[in-house]
């Protein structure tokens, strides 16, 4: 019983984790529509899934969509929490962290 309640217990931290700012509030969301641009440079990196900046992988926005709350970006839902944009020659910014959105555990910026 106590193993099945430890794993229940990881179960929920972990999707907990997970999504941070995927769905953001209307003004949030609108923000991070603003900020991430066609043709911006990415980078997506877990920090509380462990993932190493090094590892991170780069993307080139080609489409940024609002639906409802939440950026789609390249056909696919995106955390905020766990993207980056570019800024100036290898340095990135947590998109979560500039437009308002309460992200736990990640950096406000990286180098790679």
């Amino acid at each position: 019983m106590k193993k099945f309640a430890a794993i229940i217990l990881l179960a929920l931290s972990a999707h907990a984790m997970a999504d941070q700012c995927q769905i953001m509030s209307k003004a949030a969301a609108k923000r991070a529509e603003l900020l991430v641009k066609n043709n911006s440079e990415i980078l997506e990196l877990c920090q509380p899934c462990g993932e190493k900046v090094r590892d991170a992988k780069v993307t080139v926005v080609k489409k940024a969509v609002l639906e409802g709350n939440e950026l789609v970006i390249n056909g696919k839902g995106a955390d905020m929490a766990y993207t980056y944009i570019k800024v100036a020659p290898n340095m990135y910014v947590n998109v979560a962290k500039v437009v308002g959105c309460p992200a736990s555990d990640v950096s406000e910026a990286v180098s790679k």
